[in-house]
């Protein structure tokens, strides 16, 4: 069953010269799906987001979630979506406690019963660590608090479908994996589809059943994780384990044959080549001359490898 499906969707911004920002996008996603939208900055993810939630007004298309027409039946739509912005705590009361903004959003606004919603709060927010920060004042919170109550509320109402808008961006590493974690497990256990954007690959593949990639507005891939790295047809790749080479050793490694660049990216040198396994001798022997030690392997392309690829329309 298609709970969310989007048909030649395009918005453009008008002003002295229109802007494109979404065009001709159409894309399905299944009930119980999790779903990640990716892209480079200002590709057109936010913008495809915040039509499907009812924010923004699409220039032309059309798009429905859980069977209503985001257009024409907005209040349909918002009663069984949840959504976390990358502004959303702007939304917040700043003098409420967590505990109390969260209430107040599942009982008063979401008529969720009181005491279901007090024990969804605190269930929720035991397993992600966050018990401790119920009763302080949302003011006082830190900026990666902030958005993990954010996230919190998006889904504390059980929706039939839940948007975020890169939920971890502003969480540490532990938080934001105990995040995605349960984020997982409880959209599992409830049915809930989940579409989030991302810029965090790590996250892609821990969580995403499928992605779409989404370049300069336009759709460039629907698949999963595994079939977007597959598709993006890279040449393979040599690390070797030194932030830097010395201007003489790359000058020397760039003239071995079947080598087409040297990339420095996380503190390893990535040799992007033909064919790795046969070249990989060679580069050794050069290394060895140069009397440059340091471990060296073949790497399997990454997500980072292959969101490069799309952003930059298959070339390195």
């Amino acid at each position: 069953m298609k709970e969310i499906v989007c048909d030649r969707l395009s918005k453009d911004y008008k002003g002295k010269n229109t802007i494109r920002a979404l065009d001709s996008v159409s894309l399905s996603v299944s009930k119980g799906e999790f779903f990640g939208f990716l892209g480079p900055n200002g590709a057109g993810k936010t913008t495809l987001v915040r039509i499907l939630v009812t924010l923004l007004k699409a220039s032309s298309g059309y798009a429905w979630i859980g069977g209503y027409d985001v257009d024409r039946e907005e209040e349909k739509v918002r009663e069984i979506i949840g959504y976390a912005g990358q502004d959303s705590e702007r939304s917040a009361y700043f003098r409420l406690t967590v505990r109390e903004n969260l209430l107040y959003f599942a009982h008063a606004l979401r008529g969720i019963p009181r005491g279901i919603a007090k024990e969804r709060i605190e269930y929720i927010a035991s397993a992600i660590g966050f018990d401790s920060k119920l009763d302080r004042h949302f003011i006082a919170l830190s900026g990666g608090e902030k958005q993990t109550v954010i996230v919190i509320r998006a889904i504390i109402h059980n929706p039939e479908v839940c948007f975020l808008d890169e939920p971890s961006k502003s969480l540490d590493p532990v938080t934001a994996r105990r995040v995605r974690s349960f984020l997982k497990d409880y959209a599992r256990e409830n049915g809930i589809t989940i579409c989030l954007t991302t810029h965090n690959m790590l996250e892609v593949e821990e969580v995403c059943d499928r992605i779409a990639f989404i370049n300069r507005g336009k759709l460039a891939f629907t698949g999963t994780p595994i079939e977007f790295k597959k598709q993006a047809v890279m040449k393979e790749i040599i690390e070797i384990s030194t932030s830097r080479l010395e201007d003489s050793v790359e000058y020397r490694l760039l003239k071995v044959h079947g080598v087409s660049n040297i990339v420095y990216h996380n503190n390893v040198t990535r040799l992007y080549c033909e064919d790795a396994f046969n070249i990989l001798p060679e580069i050794l022997r050069v290394m060895k001359e140069a009397g440059f030690k340091a471990p060296v392997r073949i790497a399997e392309p990454s997500l980072e490898d292959a969101f490069a690829f799309f952003v930059n329309g298959g070339r390195e």
